[in-house]
This record gives C-alpha cells, structure tokens and sequence, in this order.
C-alpha cells in the first residue's frame, strides 16, 4: 500500500524585505494510512510551518520554493486554490496549535461545528447539530448542547481546544495534522484526548501526523517518529527503535533532557546548550554542530544527508556513523 502522504526534498523559505530567508530545507517523510507519525524538535525547528505547508496555508510571505507534497497521490502544491477548499477540512483535517485565533469570534460554537458537516457531508441541520453535541462530548465537554450555543469567547482555553480538536474530526479526514494539540489541557483531559484520538485512529482507520515537542507524547502515541532540527529531519526511525538506539547527538540530547519516572532524585536533568538558530540560509554543515557535546570530535562538519544505519532508521549525523552503538 503505498503512502497517504509524502512529502519529497521540501524547500520552505519566508520573505524579509527583498530576502528570501530558508526556514525549511530538503524536508522528507511519508505518513502511511492509519498510521500515527509524530514529528518532534524545540520551537523553531520547522514542525509547524511544514504542516502548514501541506495545506496550503502559509502566509503571504511564506513561500514553498521547491519539492513535492503528494496526498494520495496527486501533488498538492500544482492544486489551485478551489480544488484546496476540496481537500481542506474534508481529506486533511487541522487542529491549530494556536487556539485563541482559530475560533470564529462573531458566531456560535453549534454553528462553526455543524457548518463543515452540511456543507461536505450534505447532513441535515438537525442530524449535524446531534453529531456535533456527540463529538463534543467525546472530547469531555460536559453540557454540550449549552456549549453549541455559547461564542469563542465564552470558553476557557482548554474548551476551545477541545471544540477545536472537535471540529477537525467532524467531516471524518483521511488525515489528521494534530500541531502540539494538547497545549491547553491539563494532564488527565491530555490523556483523554490522546486516548480519544487513538480510538479514532483505530475504528476509522484516519492516519494521524502529530506535531510536538513532548517526548512523553511521542512515546505514548507515535508508531513512527520524525525529529526535526533547524529546519531538517534529522532522524527517522520506528518508535521502539528511536527510543532504544537514537543515533542523532540532538535527538539522544531531547532524550537526555527528560525526567524518569524512577529517576533518582539527585539527577540533574539534562540541558542542551545553547539556541536553534533563527537563520539557517549562511550556515554550511551540520546544523546542530555548534551545540552537539560531540562537536569538538566530528571529523565531518560538511553537510550530510540522511542515512539509513539500520532498516527503516535514517540519520543525519555524521559522528562515527551516528551515536547509536555509544
């Protein structure tokens, strides 16, 4: 069976006066249907704008300025804007990872919810608004029929999530883009909504690509997982085999730098030096160089593609092959 989404060699770059500056360069990975793919890295790492990119939503100074982004086959990027509309909501669906602007602010919650429903899916007023009443409450809204009626502003942030993560599931995707969707929930709603998801996953068969920068997450949820870093990937490898051999310096530096549950109290946790750069246009070699503990050693500061060291793990580092048999 082959990919629901691939995305090949994507060059992203935003417009600073008559600059054109990268933010995303040679980014590839594919999202399998009824697959769980979590893309992972600091702020900054191009997550986000890369899902963004996929439906077509960048701002106007954003600017895909080479690849491919193939959804079920077809190229995404050669679509005009009305077959877009098509997609969006309808195959690929997004919760936003910012929740305050994302909400209709002039109508009702039971409107926004049951509008994509009629509209795509041809239900009747009264059999959206029970769908929607149904979603709402699966996603632990209590009184749902009261919140259809109550604006954006009327909800605290964590139900705006939810009524977010509520809609983005209303017309059934094939895929699900999921940006850091649990951001305003508090620990128990976050379980329930990544059980919620799963769940969904599984009697649905949706495929989901699930953006955060939460180790925990990725541990609980990803079958595969993607680690991004100033604008790259830079490694790709199947859950188990990520968590037990990471063989990128950054991505066993992400690892290092979270609490264990039977961690001993006095160890200090790990922090990894330094920033992610805002620029990477001027930079030449590895791109994590000036902040990897194995700088110093690294006898290859060039560039370095994607490496496959084991089946289906690819890294990008170029220290001794990788860290992976440290």
């Amino acid at each position: 069976m082959g990919a629901l989404l691939e995305i090949n060699q994507l060059n992203i770059a935003f417009r600073q006066g008559k600059k054109l500056c990268p933010v995303a360069s040679g980014v590839s990975f594919s999202v399998q249907p009824g697959e769980i793919l979590c893309v992972v890295g600091e702020s900054g790492s191009g997550k986000s704008i890369t899902a963004l990119s996929v439906l077509g939503l960048l701002s106007r100074q954003g600017k895909v300025t080479g690849g491919e982004i193939l959804f079920d086959g077809r190229n995404l990027l050669s679509l005009s804007e009305e077959e877009m509309d098509r997609i969006r909501g309808v195959d690929i669906a997004m919760i936003f990872q910012d929740i305050m602007y994302s909400l209709n602010p002039v109508f009702t919650i039971g409107r926004q919810m049951t509008e994509g429903m009629r509209r795509h899916r041809g239900l009747s007023k009264e059999a959206a608004e029970k769908e929607a009443v149904t979603l709402l409450e699966r996603t632990g809204i209590r009184d749902a029929k009261q919140v259809m009626k109550k604006y954006p502003h009327m909800l605290s942030g964590g139900m705006r999530q939810r009524v977010m993560i509520a809609m983005a599931l209303a017309c059934k995707p094939k895929l699900l883009i999921a940006d850091e969707p649990t951001t305003a929930l508090d620990v128990t709603i976050q379980y329930q909504i990544m059980e919620l998801l799963r769940s969904l996953r599984d009697e649905t068969g949706m495929a989901i690509l699930l953006i955060t920068h939460d180790i925990g997450v990725v541990a609980e949820m990803a079958d595969r997982v993607v680690v991004m870093y100033a604008g790259q990937c830079v490694e790709e490898a199947p859950l188990r085999e990520l968590l037990t051999h990471p063989a990128h310096a950054y991505t066993k530096a992400l690892m290092q730098a979270v609490p264990g549950l039977h961690d001993d109290r006095s160890r200090r946790l790990y922090s990894i030096p330094g920033y992610v750069p805002q620029e990477y246009g001027e930079m030449t070699g590895c791109r994590f160089a000036p902040r990897c503990p194995y700088g110093a050693e690294c006898p290859e500061k060039r560039e370095e593609g994607m490496r496959e060291i084991a089946p289906g793990h690819l890294s990008r580092c170029a220290y001794k092959g990788g860290v992976k048999d440290e």
